[in-house]
């Protein structure tokens, strides 16, 4: 009896060791690939500052084992996985018809490599959606945010000559990007969700705080405006939650404070918008966006329904943008402009159907802030940060990039009705009435 509980022990903690092992490994997975997805990795090594055209066989050939771990990761959960996918039919068919692109695209081969891209990126938001809830998924991408903000600081201190910009834009800093707005929308993200952190476990102030002042800080030193006026209104908004959801009582002055501060902001920039625009030291044409957005409804017009197909507009010199860069003077690499982008791959088509899933998807997140716990934060501003750098950025419906992966998870999770995390009490579903109690606590 002794040597069969003795026996029975030993097997016990082997399981135990070898299941804690797996799980190191699995988050250790997890960590890589949403690193590499921020594109950092790419832009250190992969990239040649004095020739950013030039094509490095081995960026794109290091995505394969990238996609064999996603697909690992997602075969880890695959039947939460199907569920999640199921409750997003709107977006896979967005996913499905960039792929299909490929029947009318300029460049047939360069559209299917991109969707397959493009699909693989997407899996990844859903098997993140499907693999966490949603306090393991704020803190597994507060810590890449953590470790990629630490790094930006150390290597512009350690390499100034390659995190610094030195020919245009002087001074401005890019960290292991190619250019100073990829690390100003990359830290505003990681502001948010080093915030949304703070929300879920305050209890670890003392390291989303520091960490949420130094991504603010990268924001300054990239001397990116748009990714400042998304730090700023993020925090407004954040404030906003924070004092609706623990202080009941002042729910309504603060709604109307917030509605009249809107109202006035708007009315000041359709009254005196170039007072507005030099404030942020902008003009009328955001730094020329506005003459790159002209120059493309052009292009639009030709084919406005289907579009040029999926990721091809810009790929061929003397393709149908050769006319806008010849326009504009200089070799313009994308649309800055997500909404249009869109337009010029998929058409009319994916931007309707795009705007109706991302529709859905805010006034889920928006119910949050009645029926939601802690995660109301963390969803709210990811859609509307999302939004807003959606039309300065071409991030709708991109490959390989991070923030369509966080967008595609946050909205899995908000179609599937994922449940409330409350600090304080049992989880219950998000169908439940919640007391009033309760939503102070939070």
């Amino acid at each position: 009896m002794v040597t069969t509980t003795y026996t029975h022990d030993n097997l016990r903690q082997r399981n135990y060791a070898l299941g804690s092992l797996l799980h190191g490994i699995e988050n250790a997975l997890f960590f890589f690939v949403i690193l590499y997805f921020s594109g950092a990795v790419n832009g250190l090594f992969f990239t040649d500052l004095n020739d950013l055209e030039r094509d490095f066989p081995m960026a794109r050939l290091m995505w394969y084992p990238i996609y064999g771990i996603v697909l690992l990761l997602g075969f880890r959960c695959l039947p939460q996985l199907v569920r999640v996918a199921i409750f997003t039919p709107i977006l896979i068919f967005c996913v499905l018809v960039c792929g299909v692109s490929m029947l009318w695209s300029i460049d047939p081969g360069i559209t299917t490599r991109r969707s397959i891209a493009l699909l693989m990126t997407t899996l990844f938001g859903l098997v993140l959606a499907a693999r966490y809830d949603w306090n393991g998924l704020v803190q597994r991408l507060a810590l890449v945010f953590g470790v990629l903000a630490a790094f930006s600081l150390l290597h512009g201190i350690i390499d100034p000559t390659r995190a610094i910009h030195n020919e245009i834009n002087i001074g401005s800093w890019r960290g292991p990007w190619t250019e100073k707005n990829y690390l100003g929308s990359q830290m505003t993200r990681g502001l948010v969700i080093m915030m949304c952190a703070f929300a879920m476990k305050p209890s670890r102030w003392w390291v989303w705080i520091p960490l949420g002042v130094l991504c603010f800080g990268l924001v300054i030193l990239s001397t990116s405006k748009t990714a400042l006026l998304a730090c700023l209104a993020a925090i407004g908004l954040f404030v906003v939650l924070r004092i609706f959801r623990r202080f009941p009582v002042l729910r309504i002055p603060v709604a109307y404070l917030f509605l009249a501060g809107t109202t006035t902001l708007i009315g000041l920039m359709l009254v005196a918008p170039d007072m507005m625009l030099e404030l942020i030291g902008k003009d009328r044409t955001l730094t020329g966006r506005t003459d790159i957005w002209d120059a493309l409804i052009r292009s639009i017009k030709e084919k406005p329904y289907f579009g040029y197909g999926y990721g091809v507009y810009w790929m061929d010199q003397l393709g149908p943008s050769y006319y806008v860069r010849l326009q504009l003077q200089w070799g313009i690499p994308t649309a800055h402009n997500g909404w249009i982008e869109t337009w010029l791959s998929v058409g009319a088509l994916g931007v309707a159907l795009f705007a109706l899933h991302f529709i859905w998807t805010f006034i889920l997140a928006f119910q949050r802030i009645w029926r939601g716990g802690s995660e109301t934060y963390f969803a709210l501003l990811v859609v509307i940060v999302f939004f807003v750098f959606s039309l300065s950025e071409s991030s709708i419906l991109q490959q390989n990039d991070l923030s369509w992966v966080i967008f595609v998870a946050v909205s899995a999770k908000l179609f599937s009705f994922e449940k409330p995390y409350w600090r304080n009490k049992p989880r219950e579903n998000y169908f439940t009435q919640q007391v009033w109690s309760a939503v102070r606590r939070d």
